[in-house]
């Protein structure tokens, strides 16, 4: 099975006593109570999102940047 390489960019926020992550490629979120928590459950909400689509054979539509709007928002 050939295995692809997909460089992705995740951002950090605090909220409350919460923290927040988001991968702005492919505007998959999650949280956690610690920055690396956050990160955590970000890479296994990423692994999840991209087998399905994998599954579902949806490759081409993979990639779904986060819109400006929603960038505004976390940001």
């Amino acid at each position: 099975m050939k295995r692809n390489s997909l460089t992705l960019t995740g951002i950090v926020k605090k909220e409350g006593n919460q923290y927040s992550a988001l991968c702005l490629e492919l505007d998959v979120a999650s949280c956690g109570s610690t920055p690396s928590k956050a990160l955590e459950g970000l890479r296994d909400a990423i692994e999840t999102y991209v087998q399905y689509m994998l599954e579902q054979g949806r490759e081409k539509d993979l990639l779904r940047p986060v819109p400006v709007n929603g960038l505004r928002e976390f940001c």
